[in-house]
C-alpha cells in the first residue's frame, strides 16, 4: 500500500498530464504559498534563506513539483543558461522575492503572460 506522500505524488503526476488547470502548494517557516495556472503545469517552492544556492534549490524543486516527479526525479533535471529541463520539458521560472527571509520560485510549462503574487504568513492565513 502506498504512503500518503506516494499517493499525493502519484495524484499530482496524473493531474499534471491533464491540459487543464494545475496548482502547487509549499510552505516554509512562517510562509505558505500556492501557485495556480489555468492551462499547463505549475510547481511552486518556498524555503527559508536567501542567496544563489537556495534560489537554485527552490527553482529545481519547483520544476520537480511541476513535472510531478518529486525528489526522485532530481537526477533527470538539468540546468543551463536556457533554463531548467526536466522530463523533456523546458520549464519557465519566475523568482518571487516577496517572502522576507525566504526564496521562492514558480515554474511553469508555458510562458505566463502575467503573475499576481502576494506574501501570506501562516499567521495571516489562519488568523492566529
Amino acid at each position: 500500500m502506498a504512503t500518503a506522500e506516494e499517493a499525493a505524488t502519484a495524484d499530482k503526476a496524473s493531474a499534471a498530464r491533464d491540459p487543464g488547470a494545475d496548482f502547487s502548494i509549499s510552505h516554509s517557516g512562517p510562509w505558505v504559498g500556492c501557485a495556480a495556472l489555468g492551462c499547463g503545469r505549475v510547481g511552486f517552492d518556498v524555503e527559508m534563506g536567501d542567496g544563489e544556492q537556495i534560489a537554485s534549490w527552490v527553482a529545481r524543486e519547483a520544476a520537480l513539483k511541476a513535472w510531478g516527479a518529486g525528489i526522485r526525479g532530481l537526477r533527470e533535471l538539468s540546468s543551463s543558461a536556457e533554463g531548467i529541463r526536466c522530463g523533456g520539458v523546458l520549464w519557465y521560472a519566475r523568482a518571487l522575492p516577496i517572502f522576507p527571509g525566504a526564496s521562492a520560485c514558480v515554474m511553469t510549462s508555458r510562458a505566463a503572460r502575467g503573475l499576481c503574487a502576494r506574501a501570506l504568513s501562516l499567521e495571516e492565513l489562519f488568523g492566529r
